[in-house]
């Protein structure tokens, strides 16, 4: 094992590409707890679940770079998702206390599926004064590290590790029968188990690219690392825990891999777009893992390339910082007046959340949607740049699709994608998969935007990137 001494001496050596010139880049970094109290509603399922034991915290975590002419701030969340009501007002006091614009602040959801409600998701219901909580501390971390700025040297590479991604949505062989919960026949069939016979091939591709950027003091010390991968998240946890899921087992697995002890950095793993994408090889024989063991192994597979590519990473002390959004007005798959009629006559008017088939789910996501949803919304697409290294970011669950079109077209060197960005707006499926159906564009408040949306997001945010790339 490479020791934190030897890492960091390899990293000194090799960083002073821009060193000669006389603007200096600072960067910050900081965390900020946000772990519930138990007994909250726990997002990710179709049903309730209940908050009854923290494995481990939840937390922001934040990256603010200044180059003495702009500044930008990356962020995570540990949380399924987190609507533009919590995002919006957060950027508002990080602006008022930071300086920092909202175009040039990506703050994003990891997606755990073990953390409390942010929104009103299925059947899981939001607490207010946890989100009330949630908006403050989300300031409050990127106001941490604002005021932790130092002198500092960044670099970013991309790897890649295909082996643990895997397209979750099949098509099945002819004769096979799919219907959705409105009963309409489907294509494709999302997660069609282990063995299944029926299986013909996956409906679309994965993206095995390993994204990472590192900030490293001048002598060397790592401030902070971001990873970015198109994993939707690995699950496994116990019952009734509270867990950030296999994002922050991710950092901690790379420092021990370099040997990194002392002082050690911000680590944040960014979700790409990983919509329809998950860990389980349905063609492999099925392997009963004990709670957390799948999330060490997945995270021993991907610190080991995020390391690799850490080693090879030339360190500029200066880049240009930029940053752009867009809000796209785009339309809303509202229920029928035939089938809001269907659903109240399933499930009532004012349904409660205890419900168990699939059928009455869909109708109680009627009621809701039809009641508060309006015809239309404004989402925000962003484009950020860090030097060479283009970021976009989409507010949802983005098919893979969405990514590689972005990664194809983009203007610059290096580009990344982030999805559950800056609000949270569903899966955002390509068209062809509105075509196949499946569970990700079953109407319902987890997906409601228009047919177009994908092609929409891909061709702002690639406007975003052109439009800072000068």
């Amino acid at each position: 094992m490479m020791t934190r001494r030897s890492f960091l001496a390899s990293t000194v050596a090799a960083r002073a590409v821009g060193a000669a010139d006389a603007r200096r880049m600072h960067a910050g970094a900081a965390t900020a707890n946000i772990t519930p109290a138990l007994g909250c509603s726990l997002a990710g399922s179709m049903t309730n679940h209940i908050g009854l034991e923290v494995h481990d915290e939840l937390h922001v975590k934040a990256v603010v770079l200044d180059n003495g002419q702009a500044r930008v701030a990356i962020a995570t969340v540990d949380s399924c998702v987190i609507p533009r009501t919590v995002f919006d007002p957060a950027k508002k006091l990080i602006a008022q206390h930071t300086g920092i614009p909202p175009s040039h602040l990506l703050l994003s959801a990891t997606h755990t599926h073990s953390a409390p409600a942010a929104a009103h998701l299925f059947q899981s219901l939001p607490d207010p004064k946890y989100v009330e909580f949630l908006t403050t501390r989300i300031a409050d971390c990127v106001r941490l590290a604002a005021g932790r700025l130092e002198p500092a040297q960044i670099a970013w590479g991309v790897g890649k590790e295909p082996r643990l991604l895997f397209n979750r949505r099949f098509l099945m062989k002819p004769g096979t029968v799919l219907k959705d919960p409105f009963g309409r026949t489907d294509k494709v069939k999302m997660n069609p188990g282990q063995g299944n016979p029926n299986i013909e091939a996956p409906a679309g591709p994965i993206d095995p690219a390993v994204g990472l950027v590192a900030i490293h003091s001048l002598d060397g010390r790592p401030i902070a690392l971001i990873g970015n991968y198109a994993l939707h998240y690995v699950g496994g946890v116990g019952a009734g825990h509270i867990s950030a899921d296999y994002f922050p087992v991710w950092g901690e697995t790379v420092l021990r891999l370099a040997g990194v002890a002392s002082r050690p950095p911000v680590t944040m793993m960014t979700n790409a777009c990983s919509g329809n994408i998950n860990n389980v090889d349905v063609r492999a024989p099925r392997i009963s893992f004990p709670p957390y063991r799948k999330i060490e192994q997945v995270c021993d597979i991907l610190a080991a390339e995020s390391l690799r590519v850490w080693k090879e990473l030339k360190f500029t002390s200066w880049e240009v910082l930029n940053g752009s959004f867009e809000e796209l007005d785009l339309g809303v798959r509202l229920p029928s007046p035939e089938d809001l009629a269907e659903a109240r006559k399933r499930v009532g008017g004012d349904p409660g959340n205890r419900f168990k088939a699939v059928e009455d789910i869909y109708a109680r996501e009627t009621i809701f949607l039809a009641r508060d949803f309006p015809k239309s919304m404004k989402v925000v697409v962003q484009g950020l740049r860090i030097g060479s290294l283009g970021i976009g970011a989409f507010p949802g669950e983005a098919f893979t699709e969405m990514g590689l079109e972005l990664k194809s077209k983009s203007p610059f060197a290096t580009t990344m994608a982030v999805e559950l960005a800056n609000g949270y707006h569903g899966y955002i499926p390509t068209v062809e998969a509105h075509v196949q159906g499946g569970y990700e564009t079953w109407r319902a408040k987890s997906s409601y935007l228009e047919v177009e949306a994908a092609p929409k997001m891909v061709s702002a945010a690639l406007g975003r990137l052109r439009a800072i790339s000068g």
